[in-house]
């Protein structure tokens, strides 16, 4: 792995590293909130691996250490903004009942993850990185995985059972697939941001596996 890049004078020379205007925030805001708000910002554009301390902390207007007694370590700081990410999602896992519930919970969870597109990049950003060993996400994201197989197929399999669902539907694949959608588009929206609407290409993918899984063959509308 090449060696972290510095601020040197080569870097503000250089088109692809030209120093960025420091971000204004807004009145009452926190030094903990602003230096995560910097680092959503510098993980989801350049990686974990080439994102640097001093330059978050250049962003913020704080020094190298300020970052460390919030935070503790760059490590620490990753795994918190990944935490953040996954907020929105919570109620898909502890909010429902039924399969199509579920559905548009995630809908919903979809849309309102768009107020922070930031933070929409910065999962996008981590589908990739987090297939690298090195990458402190990984363990973190393959745990949060397992806890929405863990909670959400049970809902699908009682959409069987009550006959809300077709009685061959595979429960786990239904969820990986709702996933699978999920990342994808997301994927799409953070290359094309300006020509994607991420909850309308969501919200219709979804409406066409629910139809497809469903007893009476009815989606979300």
């Amino acid at each position: 792995m090449a060696p972290e890049r510095t601020n040197s004078a080569d870097d503000t020379s250089s088109p692809r590293r030209r120093p960025r205007p420091r971000r204004r925030y807004a009145p009452g805001e926190d030094t903990h909130e602003r230096i995560l708000a910097a680092a959503v910002d510098h993980f989801s554009r350049y990686g974990y691996a080439s994102t640097s301390i001093a330059r978050i902390a250049a962003d913020v207007g704080i020094s190298d250490a300020a970052i460390i007694h919030h935070f503790g370590s760059k490590q620490e700081l990753f795994l918190t903004a990944v935490d953040l990410r996954e907020q929105p999602y919570v109620p898909v896992v502890t909010q429902v009942e039924s399969v199509r519930e579920l559905f548009g919970q995630f809908v919903s969870s979809v849309r309102e993850s768009v107020r922070r597109p930031e933070l929409v990049r910065f999962r996008a950003m981590l589908s990739g990185e987090a297939l690298l060993e090195s990458n402190p996400a990984s363990m973190r994201l393959r745990e949060n995985l397992v806890a929405i197989l863990e909670a959400l197929v049970p809902v699908v399999e009682r959409g069987v059972a009550t006959g809300e669902l077709k009685p061959d539907v595979d429960a786990r694949q239904v969820i990986l697939e709702l996933l699978a959608l999920n990342d994808g588009v997301r994927s799409q929206w953070a290359t094309m941001p300006d020509e994607i609407d991420l909850p309308r290409v969501f919200e219709t993918a979804a409406d066409g596996l629910l139809a497809r899984i469903t007893a009476d063959g009815s989606g979300l509308r």
